[in-house]
């Protein structure tokens, strides 16, 4: 399995778990919708498409300290068939709230003009030129999907 697939797997079973309040990893998908892939369910679900993976050089240094998991999204609200956009949406999953607020400062100096928010274990990095606009939605429909607050940094 190649590496991007891979820790795209690893943080699906992450926001799987966060979203389950500690939960097993998938639990046979009976959270309904694309259960196999909560993250990508969730930009959906902020109206935005999933153009492909993205590759973010920043994330690779931040927080080394309690990372469990990165991933890194291509969006837009309508990719027209590319598979890359100026616009992203990066996952970073820690292993504890210490990890988390140290990865969220690291993030918030690192994407200077990106929108930094955090949820339980997750900070999630909206950057690109509809970076705000993203954020909302995305912070709305995880709020929606999960229950859990959505804090901008």
């Amino acid at each position: 399995m190649p590496r991007p697939a891979l820790i795209a797997s690893l943080v699906v079973a992450g926001l799987l778990t966060v979203a389950g309040c500690g939960g097993d990893d998938d639990d046979n998908g009976s959270g309904g919708g694309n259960s196999d892939r909560p993250s990508e369910q969730i930009l959906a679900d902020a109206g935005l498409e999933v153009c492909g993976e993205a590759q973010d050089q920043i994330a690779q240094s931040i927080g080394s300290e309690g990372v469990q998991n990165v991933v890194a999204f291509a969006v837009a609200k309508d990719c027209g068939g590319k598979k890359t956009s100026p616009d992203t949406v990066t996952i970073f999953q820690f292993d504890s709230p210490g990890g988390r607020d140290k990865g969220a400062a690291a993030a918030n100096a690192a994407y200077s003009r990106a929108v930094v928010m955090t949820s339980g274990a997750l900070v999630i990095v909206s950057a690109g030129p509809n970076s705000e606009a993203n954020a909302d939605a995305v912070g709305q429909a995880y709020t929606d999907s999960t229950g859990e607050p959505v804090t901008t940094v």
